[in-house]
């Protein structure tokens, strides 16, 4: 990737004339008064790939020493490496394959469920070692995957995918992996009992989807509403979770629709079993359809839950609200209402969601362009303020990462540097030639070529033709399967793979082949 600028490699490196947001640097009354757009123009200086010191920026000619090294970024903007909270990473990828014909929700359940045929460890593993090369070429240092969790099969290829990447990319991005199920897996007691001990193991999150359904919050979504029995359903939820310690990260209310509250359900059961501050949610769309007297008592509970949420709005603005015929223009953008709760003091974060599957036809993991597209969909522009912290230190601290998401002395020089000089240059182009600092060095990690994905046929893609015999009952995620108890060394016997996706396909090919 080129740069804008030239960094050696130096045990002593300064940081001239760099712009900073106040909101992902500490707090110093020594700083000069910020720009309109809360920017602080400041010196940073960086010894042995730590930040030592934030000061107001002097000018190089304050700085003569030739055995540090000088980068005059003349106002051009840094911000700490960025936090994506929630990701698909093992789908990713897969929306040319198995092509969601008409871009709704429903339509990326079927079309998921369709490319199941292609999937096996290789097809895994090779995915979401792509996906992670673009988050770390695009300046990512730590990322949280959601993982299909419905059938047997899925348990045993995401997770063992999981546990060898997240030791690859030690150091590079700090992976984490969250279960996916429908709230309705867990009444086969036996089979969530199950997989909470295989997410334990794994060092993973437990997560399912709630009122998530394109009909989610009507009482006939048996799916993930399941009015009968939603209390018992949830308590069984975090009762496990708290037996093992595990946080939770829940899909919730992924629709247009007034009646899905989950995370009003979450929340109270949060406070109800003693779990604040350990849960997030994601997408949270349909709170824009609630009243004001329903929204207020659901940001109250979510906020006294201490539940962080996450906004997908790159994913949410491409399926929601849209018209299966493709003749009618949507109404709404399909973001939540992010001013309202970060005004309730909740925590709000950003984040990529799907790259190139079912749910989403485009993106790269790159999170500039999320916040990019989420100052524009939802007005986060006038004024920036802290905004910046949605894709830093908010879900940093969502994932328990205090060192990740922020800029500040004895923390590692983990930064993204641009030539921008302010927001309006940042978000006018796509920033190719940023610099990505890692431990104060810069990395010169390129985005993968998507040639490496090419391994199934042409002749065995679904074309728009054949899409329409996709059965349209089929599900993303299907149905459980009867419990079949897994293998206790399908994890255990994971071999440590430093040298990619072919020894990884050798060391877990016979674990996996019985499937």
């Amino acid at each position: 990737m080129r740069h804008f600028v030239d960094i050696n490699t130096q045990t002593h490196l300064r940081i001239l004339n760099a712009s900073v947001p106040l909101c992902c640097i500490p707090k110093d009354s020594s700083l000069p008064s910020p720009t309109i757009d809360s920017l602080a123009l400041v010196d940073i200086n960086i010894v042995e790939g730590k930040v030592i010191g934030i000061h107001a920026a002097r000018g190089s000619a304050g700085y003569v020493n030739h055995n540090v090294g000088i980068v005059d970024l003349r106002h051009g903007m840094v911000l700490p490496t960025f936090v994506d909270l929630h990701t698909h990473i093992d789908k990713a990828q897969t929306g040319e394959r198995s092509r969601n014909a008409d871009g709704t929700l429903s339509g990326a359940d079927r079309s998921t469920a369709s490319d199941a045929e292609f999937w096996n460890q290789d097809d895994v593993y090779r995915r979401m070692d792509f996906s992670l090369k673009c988050a770390y070429a695009h300046g990512t240092s730590a990322l949280r995957t959601h993982l299909i969790n419905m059938s047997d099969k899925q348990m045993q290829l995401t997770w063992p995918c999981f546990k060898i990447l997240k030791e690859k990319w030690k150091g590079k991005v700090e992976l984490q992996g969250v279960s996916l199920v429908v709230l309705s897996f867990f009444r086969d007691e036996q089979k969530a009992v199950q997989l909470a001990n295989l997410v334990k193991s794994a060092g993973g999150m437990l997560g399912a989807a709630v009122c998530c359904a394109e009909n989610g919050g009507d009482p006939n979504d048996d799916w993930t509403t399941c009015d009968r029995d939603r209390d018992a359903l949830l308590d069984r939820v975090f009762t496990l979770a708290k037996e093992r310690d595990l946080d939770l990260d829940f899909h919730v209310d992924e629709n247009g629709n007034e009646r899905a509250k989950g995370l009003l359900y979450i929340a109270r059961k949060t406070i109800q079993h003693g779990y604040q501050g350990r849960v997030v949610c994601g997408h949270c769309c349909s709170l824009c359809y609630q009243g004001d007297q329903d929204l207020e008592v659901t940001m109250q509970a979510a906020k006294d839950a201490g539940v962080t949420v996450v906004s997908l709005p790159l994913v949410n603005q491409w399926t929601q609200d849209r018209d299966q015929q493709g003749r009618r223009t949507p109404r709404w953008r399909g973001v939540t209402l992010l001013h309202e709760l970060r005004s309730k003091g909740i925590p709000v974060a950003m984040a990529s969601d799907n790259t190139r599957d079912q749910f989403f036809a485009y993106g790269d993991l790159d999170m500039l362009e999320v916040f990019n597209q989420g100052c524009r969909m939802a007005h986060l522009d006038r004024p920036y303020q802290d905004w910046a912290t949605t894709v830093g230190s908010v879900p940093a601290d969502a994932m328990n990462l205090p060192q990740h998401g922020r800029i500040a002395p004895g923390l590692p020089a983990n930064m993204v540097l641009f030539k921008a000089r302010g927001y309006s240059e940042l978000l006018a182009r796509p920033q190719w030639d940023r610099v990505v600092l890692r431990n104060g060095v810069a990395i010169d990690a390129e985005v993968p070529d998507y040639s490496e994905l090419d391994t199934v046929p042409n002749e065995r893609r679904y074309t728009a033709d054949q899409l329409s015999a996709v059965p349209s009952e089929l599900p993303c995620m299907p149905h459980p399967e009867p419990l079949q108890v897994l293998p206790n060394n399908v994890l255990n016997s994971v071999p440590d793979l430093k040298s990619g996706a072919k020894s990884a396909a050798a060391g877990v090919k016979g674990q996996l082949e019985k499937l």
